[in-house]
């Protein structure tokens, strides 16, 4: 099972980031988790319009540790 992370930056300062956590998973495929990272980079205007998505991350459940893709 695997979890979306997106990682979010305001436009007027790039220095200002968080991270999302996608609360519809886990996903059973990886596949599945990286769709859903870019349907939450789609809809980020719509909830969040100061921000941009610049990386995401799939991992298996409970494990957070490795490389962000971009």
């Amino acid at each position: 099972m695997f979890e979306a992370f997106v990682f979010v930056c305001m436009l007027r300062d790039p220095t200002t980031c968080q991270t999302l956590q996608d609360t519809q998973g886990p996903y059973k495929t990886e596949a599945q988790c990286v769709k859903r990272a870019y349907q939450i980079a789609v809809e980020l205007p719509d909830w969040m319009p100061e921000y941009i998505a610049t990386r995401y991350k799939c991992t298996e459940k409970g494990n957070i540790e490795g490389k962000i893709n971009i």
